[in-house]
């Protein structure tokens, strides 16, 4: 239906200057048509002469006029080549568009169930519970990507994906090391800040121990008396270079080894 449309809309158009230079021209078919007339009559009166002179005259203004609908007619085939030019290149630009947005929307579908995977994946390493600031930041950027793509903004969406995929990645997926330990017997362990603070899932450095003392020593019998530490004693371990900690020390738990970034 849409071709037949523009077929006619095309022969509407090659007709119509046509239509019009007839009308404009009808001064010089009427005049060969006099001619034909005036020559008819010279022959009837045997001026034979005159009649073929009138003739040529009327043959002149047919060829005028002809002449003139050619013209109209070659200009006319260019303006509808033109036009069907025009509505290719405008077709041809509209299905780019489509494409491009298609590919918009695929690529932001794409980072944002990869974000999606990332945020199960963290939920799963418990990011909520040893890293909440930065599980939280991954789950509003997914959030705000979600919101962008159903607002068709293609290109935000895919890059709050990506800022999602990016936070969340900095979650680990290792065990944190103990927050607390309980203090054994002497005989033991040779339990003592300096001690524990040499262990390898405390601060894997002795010198370290006052970290220790200065965050329990309110809970301390004698605050004044770094030694005077008791089993049984719950202490806690404060982190002291942003690393994560959680729970309290079990020895059947393989820690990995402080380190100081």
């Amino acid at each position: 239906m849409k071709k037949f449309i523009c077929s006619l809309l095309v022969i509407f158009c090659m007709v119509l200057p046509v239509i019009c230079e007839s009308w404009a021209d009808s001064r010089s078919l009427k005049a060969a048509d006099d001619y034909d007339r005036l020559a008819q009559e010279a022959f009837d009166r045997g001026d034979y002469v005159l009649a073929l002179e009138l003739s040529q005259q009327a043959e002149v203004k047919r060829n005028e006029v002809e002449i003139v609908i050619n013209e109209k007619l070659a200009e006319a085939e260019i303006d509808a080549g033109k036009r069907e030019e025009a509505r290719r290149l405008a077709e041809a630009n509209a299905r780019a568009r489509r494409e491009a947005e298609a590919q918009k929307m695929a690529e932001a579908e794409s980072s944002i169930a990869l974000a999606e995977n990332q945020l199960v994946w963290a939920k799963n390493a418990q990011g909520d519970v040893y890293y909440p600031m930065t599980y939280t930041a991954g789950e509003q950027a997914l959030q705000n990507a979600k919101i962008a793509f159903q607002a068709r903004e293609y290109d935000s969406a895919k890059e709050y994906a990506l800022d999602a995929i990016n936070v969340l990645a900095e979650i680990s997926d290792t065990t944190p090391l103990p927050k607390y330990y309980i203090v054994r017997p002497w005989e033991e362990t040779r339990d003592c800040y300096w001690n524990i603070s040499g262990r390898s899932y405390v601060y894997n450095n002795p010198t370290l121990w006052e970290n220790l003392y200065n965050a329990n020593k309110a809970n301390m019998e004698d605050p004044s008396n770094p030694d005077l530490i008791h089993p049984g004693m719950k202490i806690e371990i404060p982190s002291i270079a942003g690393e994560v900690r959680a729970g309290t020390y079990d020895s059947s738990i393989k820690y990995d080894t402080f380190k100081i970034k």
